[in-house]
């Protein structure tokens, strides 16, 4: 079983990216236009909605119920240093 890591702090970027940290330390930046087509997540093509990004229980979370679990981004996400 692969470990999941909870994200601790999200900040939206510019382009619909959002800055995030880890609780191992790690800090990336997650691309979530892979998402914005899918019916889901569709309503985070709204900026100020995107922008309104914050982390609930480890996972980064929307206003509305709209959520992305910390397994795709720690999968999907640009680690930097």
């Amino acid at each position: 079983m692969e470990t999941i890591h909870d994200i601790v702090f999200a900040k939206a970027l510019d382009d619909y990216k959002v800055d995030v940290e880890f609780d191992t330390g790690e800090k990336a930046v997650f691309d979530c236009t892979r998402y914005l087509g899918m019916p889901y997540w569709k309503r985070l093509n709204d900026k100020a909605l995107f922008n309104q990004v914050m982390v609930g229980y480890g996972t980064l979370v929307w206003p509305g119920e709209i959520d992305i679990g910390p397994e795709d981004v720690w999968e999907f996400a640009e680690r930097y240093a």
